[in-house]
């Protein structure tokens, strides 16, 4: 779809989307008595091929892995057929409220909201340890995210909380599980930090207390630099692609455009026309010079998909133009020329485990719907 686009005052302005569209209203381990090397013996399965409000979604040893939130456990996923491979659960594991998950080498790592990072096998779902201890600093882990041989937790915590808990970013070595450095102090801005993405030698981390973009140099930790203001409002997801640093805008339903290089800020695409379909815009993925957001709530939250470099929408996809059955969306992930997307919630479903949660899978030039998981109507 061609799009004619304006620019105005640093806000990029895009003509109205069809019609059919403007219905749509989307682990040395760490020391003390809990850590230690947990069995890596053939894990334990249950069979129920449900989904337990999923957080997280990663790709690895082939198939697609699904953080669930209250099931405190991992589904397993043919993404070729949807085919349900298994869930991985026990104490063997460490799992205890995931609220994230990502692929690094040969292995998955999923942080836990108590407090602890999760190593497991993607070939086979083994459990391999558990990382966990007061010198890693995990306080209320929101986001994963991988650099080389490291494995980046983002803790979310507000300063100004009762008690006072400052976000920070521990970073853990994937082969070793030690420790190699937490990034955290006032220069950096955090005031509840909520998203994660890397890019290069840098990490870019959304702060939805500050609205602000805090950019750190991986390898040494030292601050790059802070960007508030500028049109950030409650940001609430964020991706880099092609040069572009792009930060999803809660608060304002909108997304704002920042150049990599400079952290300049270089527009706003608003949804005061409907051309986005932006509904308290959350989480944010990029792939093939585009960016994929979700607006997760609302009546019929969405996915909208953009240019990386001008902004320009190509589409958005919600339940009035589907049926695409989100609720909740919670993640993202992509393969190819495919799009998974979690939804917390199967309130919108058809399929079995509707209470649980689903994931959707989409066709990321099109948008049109491929299948609905779980499986059967």
């Amino acid at each position: 779809m061609s799009l004619g686009k304006r620019r105005r005052r640093g806000v990029r302005w895009v003509t109205s989307m069809a019609a059919s569209l403007a219905m749509c209203l989307v682990v040395t381990i760490g020391v003390g008595p809990t850590s230690g090397i947990a069995s890596a013996a053939t894990p334990g399965t249950f069979n129920t091929a449900e989904f337990d409000v999923p957080t997280g979604l990663a790709f690895g040893g082939g198939h697609l892995w699904v953080s669930n939130h209250a099931g405190n456990s991992l589904t397993e996923i043919d993404p070729l057929t949807g085919a349900w491979m298994g869930s991985f659960l026990g104490g063997r594991y460490g799992f205890t409220h995931p609220t994230a998950i990502t692929s690094a080498g040969p292995d998955l790592f999923v942080a836990n909201g108590s407090g602890s990072l999760s190593e497991v096998r993607a070939s086979n779902g083994a459990a391999i340890r558990t990382i966990s201890g007061t010198e890693f600093g995990f306080v209320h882990p929101v986001a994963l995210a991988v650099s080389g041989n490291a494995v980046l937790v983002l803790n979310a915590g507000r300063p100004s909380a009762t008690p006072a808990v400052a976000g920070s970013i521990s970073e853990v070595d994937a082969q070793t599980g030690k420790l190699l450095r937490k990034v955290s102090g006032s220069s950096f801005a955090f005031d509840d930090p909520i998203a994660l993405a890397v890019s290069g030698p840098d990490a870019y981390i959304a702060d939805v207390g500050n609205n602000s973009v805090t950019e750190i140099d991986i390898a040494s930790g030292a601050l790059v630099r802070v960007i508030a203001g500028q049109g950030l409002n409650t940001p609430d997801g964020i991706t880099v692609a092609d040069g572009h640093v792009w930060v999803s805008d809660a608060g304002s339903n909108a997304a704002t455009e920042i150049d990599q290089s400079t952290g300049a800020v270089l527009a706003t695409v608003t949804d005061s026309d409907a051309a986005y379909g932006f509904g308290r815009p959350s989480v944010a993925i990029q792939s093939g010079g585009n960016v994929f957001i979700a607006s997760p709530f609302g009546t019929s939250p969405m996915v909208t998909k953009l240019s990386a470099t001008t902004g320009a929408p190509s589409w958005y996809m919600c339940n009035t133009n589907g049926p695409y059955y989100f609720s909740l969306l919670s993640a993202f992930a992509v393969s190819g020329d495919h799009l998974w997307v979690a939804s917390q919630s199967g309130a919108n479903s058809k399929t079995p485990g509707a209470k649980t949660g689903s994931l959707t899978e989409l066709d990321t030039g099109s948008g049109a719907l491929v299948t609905t998981l779980p499986l059967g109507v």
